[in-house]
């Protein structure tokens, strides 16, 4: 009869007890637990790069069954099946020497379905959909809020512009569900991504970077599903398509997302060509981040032109 070797079965229980560790803080630590919810899959990953994915596998399952003892039951639901998908694919991709955006797109797809696992778990336990108390939680804390300003004095008339730019919020956030899902996915697989890089970097063992953010491009058909969000929206608003209007709405935050990094990217390459000093960058991102949006619209376009036209040539040999 072989036995296991004893380097792996030593570093899964370490692990294991680690990610057993990060549930408990994740619930029971506030500020710091929101954190640590997200780089739960961490030791599964580095179990897995170090191992295989096999003992991912046996950590998610050890973990799972020792935390449904010390957690109420749909809360380990949420940190096991919402996060423990991610470590395993994540795992596999990496010792696999998937190129690092192969990686965080299997990942990011691994993550999706987690969410959409475990809320349909949630509906089907509370009987009801846990996303419309979100979307009723939000509505509550605009009206919480008018009721703040309008005790603090605020003018009649501002108060009702205040509530008219507030009360489509709920609205516009339950219909964007999907491209809220699919964004937090590739958060998440981003960040446990960086975080296992930097942990197997210390142990010797590194794995493939992403290019410098300067570098980074996007798909070249973000442009057409763009001009296809702004005709669905068009159609749908106007021939009264509610399915066609919302698809187009989830495209156009999506895509122009996506083309808001690929135009980050591009006044990184900006600034390092130029040689923007530190203070000039700063005050370039306070500008696009905290002013109104008309800086954030004219990223938009500067990554669209970046990916039509190939600005930075990374599509073709640069010229020197």
């Amino acid at each position: 009869m072989q036995r296991a070797p004893v380097r792996p079965v030593a570093e899964g229980g370490v692990l294991t007890a680690v990610a057993i560790i990060f549930a408990l803080i994740s619930t029971y630590v506030p500020v710091i637990g929101a954190f640590v919810t997200l780089i739960w899959p961490v030791p599964i990953i580095l179990l897995g790069v170090r191992h295989g994915y096999n003992w991912s596998v046996l950590a998610v399952v050890a973990s799972g069954i020792i935390i449904s003892l010390l957690m109420p039951p749909l809360t380990a639901i949420a940190v096991i099946i919402g996060y423990g998908l991610i470590g395993i694919v994540l795992s596999y991709a990496l010792r696999s020497s998937f190129s690092p955006a192969k990686a965080l797109l299997l990942g990011a797809a691994a993550s999706l379905i987690s969410k959409m696992a475990v809320i349909g778990i949630m509906a089907v336990v509370m009987g009801f959909n846990p996303l419309i108390i979100q979307t009723e939680a939000m509505t509550e804390a605009i009206k919480q809020a008018l009721e703040f300003y309008r005790s603090m004095g605020m003018k009649t008339e501002d108060l009702a512009q205040m509530e008219a730019a507030m009360q489509p919020m709920p609205g516009i956030l339950k219909m964007i569900l999907p491209t809220c899902f699919i964004l937090a996915a590739f958060i998440d697989t981003y960040l446990n991504f960086q975080v296992v890089k930097v942990v197997l970097g210390r142990l010797g063992q590194p794995i493939k970077s992403l290019p410098p953010f300067r570098y980074w491009s996007m798909p070249p058909v973000t442009v057409y599903a763009l001009a296809l969000a702004l005709v669905a929206l068009y159609w749908g608003q106007s021939r009264e398509i509610d399915l066609l209007y919302t698809a187009g709405m989830n495209t156009l935050v999506l895509s122009g997302t996506v083309l808001f990094i690929q135009g980050m990217a591009l006044f990184y390459f900006l600034a390092d060509k130029y040689k923007l000093s530190k203070l000039t960058r700063g005050i370039i991102l306070f500008l696009i981040f905290f002013s109104n949006g008309i800086f954030i619209q004219s990223l938009i376009i500067g990554g669209a032109f970046d990916l039509i036209f190939d600005y930075r040539q990374l599509r073709s040999p640069r010229s020197e």
